[in-house]
């Protein structure tokens, strides 16, 4: 936002203030100055009036002027296509020092010297804006007015308050959109200062024509939007030199008589505008009586229609305006025209929620930027500041207005002074608190306890919302550098939460996995949604997708670790590494989006690249990655995957199982399945995905010591016929039921050994059995004993033999 001392006068006596303290204090209430600088005229540049023009006898670009300066007649010759007579121009005299330069790339400023052109002598140089350091109006010479004070012959330009006035560029934080207007942060400034906003009304007039006449405004539908319309007929198009500097200045110029004067009056007032001219066959069939429709258009975006007959006495509806969004575009035409103005307020939220995945590049940027950030529903102060531009012209309104208004109840927050002193940590007496927010439009409203109040914030504050907003802005201007600082109180907690227990773990798992070679990698929580319904996995409802995500590819989130660790398996083979362990912790989201904590780690072709003493290298197999699994995540068994669940398709049909621990699965460990592993030209890749929330309740941060035998381990194998298609895991369950049904404690473990096929329908299983006693030393007989028992509960369940 950029402001300057000219228009913040329109509103409050600026000049009784300091710039340097200014720029200060408008850094302490939050309206940071980014940039700011002074304009100054050169001096020896004065006003001067064009009295005759003729044609230079050497050159047909060229003119021949004579200038009255007030003292005298001067002849300039002059290359501008605007000049003409009667023109008042800024005219730099011999000894002027201008801001720039053609001839001299190195110097920083031009001499006005007289001079010969074409044969022609020229006593001084006719000014364009930009030579006078100022930004371009023209491509010609610039034109003075009495918009600027009262033309004075021979009077210089620099003794007129718009050409030395300072310029402030303010850094405006996105709630505060009513202060992207002059008034808004003159009342900012009038209230740190105490001064008094002057209020800007029109002149109305002393004519009969009426607005109801000639205009009828019908509303449709439940509208949140509030508008005000009035009549005007412009004589002459001509942008008055204050207005152009002004919106020059802030970059808004665009050389076109009524969008300039409509940029101005919501530069000014922080009101929406628009102008619909009369004399458009979209507005009004005869010139002179017009009827606006407002209602929602297929978007559901609250729109200015027009009414119109044709010729067969038929109505036709035609679009103008998307309010608060799309402004009416105004066709070139003649001048006099009479135009309806419109000033409009839409709720920032209401609108914002409306254009919300909508596409904004066919909609006005700064329109929409007023809008969503909060534009001043006081259509009346708008409409004020815009008809007293336009009778400073050559112009003629007409009576009254046609209105629609929305009235909103007001936000009433319920407050207490303590509370406030809470907040800004000093204690503030009551009468200063209750001081401040009079000075910032805030009406109070007392209750039967004296601490207690309820404040309501004026309507163009609609970044108030709660007792929080409310404290601030006390601090913003009862001055952040007065509050008194106070020792940090440190309390003694108890660190050892659940979040820091899980944090030490999943920390201690990290650990694990670099010990034994694995490098943790982080991916995006989005995925490509095709890809992962080619491999089976279950994606998000359709109610849930994504309705804007980032990339094509990565258009759902994700339900697996595994696929994004697979593209980087690829793609780090692709770089000529052989040997690749990733590690990834992360979140999943399931069908409903609900999230959660996943472990999962992947490794593909060498254990350890080839190398002496190992020139083939070491590669993976199932059981040596399961018990590098096992040294990361602790002791777990595994079981069967039944192939009816098997939706996955990276799993392999043979070589995966569930992850068990406590008897309960957490996850999947696996072989890559060849046809995926042949699609990415992968070899022997395995892989396990744990969720992690499980397994953190299952991990105990103390180790709990246990007893432990003085007597001798001993070691005795057997081995059984089994049917192949009983899986260990079976038999591990009947063993572990034997051992607690007959509590049998002298067996301290047992695992197996080898297998090997007998026949097409047996299989050798090779079990060992470890026996230990907590109470002595154990026999032969003892030991046989208990295999025996085991032996006859096997067959008696799966009709195992004994090989001999």
């Amino acid at each position: 936002m950029i402001i300057t001392s000219e228009v913040l006068s329109q509103f409050i006596a600026i000049n009784e203030i300091d710039t340097t303290i200014l720029a200060k204090t408008l850094n302490t209430i939050g309206l940071e100055v980014e940039k700011q600088y002074f304009i100054e005229i050169p001096k020896k540049v004065i006003v001067a009036k064009i009295v005759k023009k003729t044609q230079h006898p050497n050159a047909d670009k060229l003119s021949i002027c004579e200038v009255d300066t007030g003292k005298e007649v001067l002849q300039i010759v002059c290359g501008a296509k605007n000049v003409s007579t009667n023109q008042f121009v800024a005219l730099a005299l011999d000894g002027a020092m201008l801001p720039f330069s053609k001839t001299d790339p190195k110097s920083n400023f031009t001499t006005i010297t007289h001079n010969e052109i074409r044969g022609v002598m020229s006593y001084g140089m006719l000014c364009s804006s930009t030579e006078l350091g100022l930004p371009q109006l023209n491509d010609g010479i610039m034109e003075l007015d009495s918009s600027i004070g009262e033309l004075i012959l021979g009077k210089e330009l620099s003794e007129y308050n718009i050409f030395q006035q300072f310029v402030m560029e303010l850094s405006i934080t996105p709630n505060r959109g009513d202060c992207l207007s002059v008034l808004g942060i003159a009342r900012d400034i009038a209230s740190v200062f105490n001064l008094i906003i002057t209020n800007i009304t029109a002149k109305e007039p002393n004519i009969a024509l009426g607005v109801g006449r000639f205009l009828q405004v019908v509303p449709n539908g439940d509208l949140h939007s509030s508008l005000m319309y009035r009549i005007v007929e412009i004589k002459e198009s001509y942008t008055p030199l204050f207005i152009a500097l002004t919106l020059a200045i802030i970059g808004k110029y665009k050389n076109d008589f009524m969008a300039d004067l409509l940029e101005y009056a919501s530069y000014m007032s922080g009101v929406l505008f628009n102008a619909y001219p009369m004399d458009s066959k979209q507005i009004s069939h005869n010139a002179t009586e017009a009827k606006l429709i407002i209602q929602h258009n297929e978007e559901g975006l609250e729109s200015v229609y027009a009414e119109t007959k044709d010729g067969n006495n038929s109505h036709a509806l035609h679009a103008l305006s998307v309010i608060g969004v799309a402004p009416y575009h105004i066709e070139s035409h003649n001048y006099p025209r009479t135009f309806i103005l419109e000033a409009s307020f839409i709720e920032a939220e209401e609108i914002a929620i409306k254009l919300y995945g909508k596409e904004k590049a066919r909609f006005d940027d700064n329109t929409m930027q007023r809008s969503t950030h909060g534009s001043n529903p006081n259509l009346e102060v708008g409409m004020n500041i815009l008809c007293a531009t336009l009778n400073k012209l050559d112009s003629m309104l007409y009576s009254g207005t046609q209105e629609i208004s929305r009235s909103d109840e007001p936000t009433n927050i319920h407050i207490t002074f303590s509370y406030i002193c809470d907040c800004i940590g000093n204690t503030i007496s009551k009468e200063e608190i209750a001081f401040i927010l009079k000075r910032l439009h805030f009406r109070i409203q007392a209750t039967y306890d004296e601490n207690f109040f309820i404040v309501q914030p004026p309507n163009f504050r609609n970044d108030i919302k709660n007792r929080q907003d409310i404290a601030e802005e006390v601090l913003r201007l009862y001055g952040i550098d007065k509050v008194v600082p106070k020792n940090l109180i440190i309390s003694p907690t108890n660190q050892r939460t659940q979040a820091y227990k899980d944090y030490i773990k999943i920390r201690d798992l990290r650990k694990k996995a670099l010990a034994h070679g694995y490098i943790e990698c982080v991916h995006y929580l989005f995925d490509d949604l095709a890809k992962l319904e080619d491999l089976g996995f279950e994606t998000l409802k359709p109610e849930k997708a994504l309705l804007n995500p980032i990339t094509t590819e990565l258009n759902t989130l994700r339900p697996s670790l595994l696929p994004h660790l697979l593209e980087s398996i690829h793609k780090n083979k692709q770089l000529g590494y052989e040997a690749i362990k990733l590690f990834e912790i992360g979140y999943v989201y399931d069908s409903d989006r609900k999230p959660s904590l996943q472990l999962a780690l992947m490794i593909s072709d060498f254990s350890a690249a080839p190398s002496y003493p190992y020139p083939k290298g070491i590669e993976p197999d199932f059981y040596t990655f399961a018990q590098q699994i096992n040294n990361i995540i602790g002791n777990f068994t595994c079981s069967n995957i039944a192939q009816s669940f098997i939706k996955n398709k990276l799993i392999h049909p043979y070589q995966s199982g569930n992850v068990i621990k406590d008897n309960e699965s957490i996850g999947i460990i696996s072989k890559l399945h060849p046809n995926i592993a042949r699609h990415y030209k992968l070899d022997s890749v395995f892989f396990c995905e744990i969720n992690l929330s499980l397994l953190l309740h299952k991990i105990s941060q103390h180790k709990q010591a246990k007893n432990f035998s003085k007597y001798q381990a001993n070691k005795r194998d057997i081995t059984i016929l089994i049917d192949k298609n009983i899986s260990f895991n079976a038999i591990r369950t009947e063993i572990e039921h034997t051992l607690r049904e007959e509590q049998i404690e002298i067996i301290k473990t047992f695992y197996p050994l080898d297998t090997f096929t007998e026949n097409d329908s047996l299989c050798a299983l090779s079990i060992r059995f470890v026996f230990q006693s907590m109470s002595g030393t154990l026999n032969e007989s003892q030991m046989q004993n208990v295999l025996e028992k085991l032996l006859d509960k096997l067959a008696a369940k799966f009709q195992i033999t004994l090989k001999v």
